[in-house]
């Protein structure tokens, strides 16, 4: 006979571990996650070289300047860098001559700290009001506590194990990551619901009917994920990839 409640251990050793993980952050940085330009403010360069550039050699050319951060960006359109922490243009299109890369175009973008707090104010409510109407939803479904909760608390699960990869992989939260946590919200709660009312169909033996929820979510999750994996790698926008790479952390 198995023992269906051994399998507890594995979502909740991913719990305390990802609480964990934010909880680091927090004592760190005073912050629970990173958050981008979008929710912080400040100046964001976007620069697309016109052939493939090392970006370890663009990261030491500017870790000279103060609060600078380079990473890249890129999909079927080409490889983009970007700079966070400095406005000027033409301070980085000098780097890049230096380094003997050219640059076939541009972008800059300024966030006011005041704009990027209204975000960030915006980001927790949306959040907190999804969670209340979600509840709502799963309570007036099911009618009652145990299977409410445990989907409520599967949902709060997911979301706090995605902000903490996403964290250890180094996905900020943004705009585009908030919209893809809010999906996430939606799709966790859709699969446990399906599962739920598939595990307590009545007339059905628990282990049969445990199997076939099971088969069901894997098979849900399975396809997302596959559609999802081609999305990354073909992405030709930042803001897309970005989504794709919050959605597979989640899943």
């Amino acid at each position: 006979m198995v023992n269906y409640k051994l399998f507890f251990i594995i979502p909740t050793v991913l719990l305390v571990f990802s609480i964990a993980v934010l909880a680091n952050g927090y004592l760190t940085t005073g912050e629970w996650f990173k958050k981008s330009i979008e929710l912080k403010g400040g100046d964001l360069i976007t620069v697309f070289p016109d052939k493939p550039a090392s970006v370890a050699s663009v990261q030491n050319a500017f870790a000279k300047f103060s609060g600078v951060a380079v990473r890249e960006i890129g999909g079927v359109a080409g490889q983009g860098i970007e700079i966070y922490g400095i406005g000027n243009e033409t301070v980085v299109s000098g780097e890049f001559e230096s380094l003997g890369i050219g640059i076939s175009s541009i972008s800059v973008r300024t966030i006011s700290p005041a704009l990027g707090e209204m975000f960030w104010s915006q980001t927790q409510l949306a959040i907190i009001i999804a969670f209340i109407f979600m509840g709502a939803v799963v309570f007036i479904i099911f009618r009652t506590v145990v299977p409410s909760f445990a989907v409520i608390l599967c949902a709060f699960s997911d979301i706090v194990t995605a902000l903490a990869f996403m964290q250890i992989f180094g996905v900020e939260m943004s705009l585009a990551s908030l919209a893809a946590l809010l999906m996430l919200i939606g799709y966790s709660v859709d699969t446990d619901i399906v599962q739920t009312s598939k595990t307590l169909k009545s007339g059905v033996v628990f282990a049969e009917s445990y199997r076939t929820a099971f088969k069901t979510g894997i098979t849900m999750t399975g396809t997302t994920l596959a559609a999802l994996a081609v999305l990354y790698v073909l992405s030709i926008s930042p803001v897309i990839s970005q989504i794709a790479a919050v959605l597979l952390i989640g899943l």
